[in-house]
């Protein structure tokens, strides 16, 4: 599996995108976005996995979960909503499939779409 720094490559080729106009968007020193991706350094901050993600068209909680970080966003709202670590918990102990989840994520939808 590829770190983190060949997947910001892999995206940033993708996107036709070179890397000292890729650095600049996300406003960060070419220099460092070379280190970041031959793992010469490690995953940045939080806030620039977030920037890399919009400027690369790329889901954030997929460079999250390769840099092994967690959004800051995601940390304070579990922080504040402690009934949400209570549903994890039991996904987490019940042993929750992909599939289950899922399922679990589109009756969400299904109760939010009706209330509104």
């Amino acid at each position: 599996m590829k770190n983190f720094g060949e997947i910001i490559r892999d995206l940033r080729v993708a996107q036709d995108l070179g890397l000292r106009e890729t650095a600049t968007k996300v406003g960060i020193s070419p220099a460092y976005l070379s280190r970041i991706e031959r793992g010469k350094e490690s995953p940045p901050r939080p806030e620039i996995i977030k920037e890399l993600a919009k400027v690369l068209a790329a889901d954030p909680d997929v460079l999250f979960r390769l840099s092994s970080s967690t959004d800051p966003e995601v940390v304070s709202f579990l922080h504040d909503q402690p009934e949400i670590m209570n549903l994890l918990r039991f996904i987490k102990d019940a042993n929750f499939s992909s599939d289950e989840i899922i399922s679990l994520i589109q009756v969400a939808e299904g109760m939010k779409s009706k209330s509104h």
